[in-house]
C-alpha cells in the first residue's frame, strides 16, 4: 500500500512545485478577464494552444487560445472548451519556431492586467500574464496507443499466454497459464 501511495504521489504537474506554490486556483481565466483590477499581481496557472508568437524589441508576446488543463496541467487540444484568449509576455527572446502555432503551452505566472486589442474589428480584453515558468506540449497522434492495451502493457495483457496478470511476466516458474 505504501509503495502505491509513493508511486502515485510522484505523478503531478508539468510545472515545478516552486512555481505552483503561490498559484491562486480561484483566479480562473474568465473571472480575471471580467475583473482584471481585482486579480492584478495574482499568480495563475493557465494553458492553451498557441495562436501566434511575436518578438518585440525587449519582449516576446505569445497569443494563446485558453483551454482546460488536465490532471497533469497539460492543455486540452479541444478548442470547444476555450473561454477566450490571453497573452503571455516574456521579457526575453523566445524563438517563434519553438513556440509556434498549434503547440500547447502551460504557464505559471503573474497577471499584469488586461490589454485591449482588436480581433477583426471588435475590441477584445486580453488578460496579460508574465511567465514564471512555461512548458510546451504537443497533441499526441490519434494512433499513439494503437496496439497497446489501455491497462498498462505488458503487465496486464489478457491475450498473453501467461494469463491476465503474472508478476513473473514474461518468465513464469510455473510455466504458461492458459485461460482455458
Amino acid at each position: 500500500m505504501l509503495i502505491a501511495v509513493a508511486t502515485l504521489s510522484g505523478c503531478g504537474s508539468v510545472i515545478s512545485k516552486s512555481a505552483l506554490m503561490g498559484v491562486d486556483r480561484s483566479a480562473t481565466f474568465d473571472i480575471v478577464q471580467k475583473e482584471p483590477a481585482r486579480f492584478a499581481g495574482a499568480n495563475v496557472l493557465w494553458g492553451g494552444v498557441i495562436l501566434s508568437t511575436r518578438n518585440l524589441e525587449s519582449a516576446t508576446e505569445i497569443e494563446v487560445l485558453e483551454t482546460n488543463l488536465d490532471f497533469n496541467d497539460l492543455p486540452s487540444f479541444d478548442n470547444s472548451s476555450s473561454r477566450g484568449r490571453f497573452i503571455i509576455t516574456a521579457e526575453k527572446y523566445l524563438d517563434p519556431n519553438v513556440y509556434k502555432e498549434g503547440k500547447g503551452v502551460t504557464v505559471a505566472g503573474k497577471v499584469l492586467g488586461v490589454s485591449v486589442r482588436k480581433i477583426g474589428k471588435m475590441d477584445y480584453n486580453y488578460p496579460v500574464v508574465r511567465p514564471v515558468e512555461l512548458k510546451l506540449s504537443e497533441e499526441l497522434p490519434e494512433d499513439y496507443y494503437a496496439g497497446y492495451p489501455m491497462w498498462g502493457y505488458p503487465y496486464y495483457d489478457p491475450f498473453s499466454p501467461y494469463g491476465a496478470y503474472n508478476p513473473y511476466y514474461p518468465f513464469s516458474p510455473f510455466g504458461p497459464v492458459y485461460p482455458y
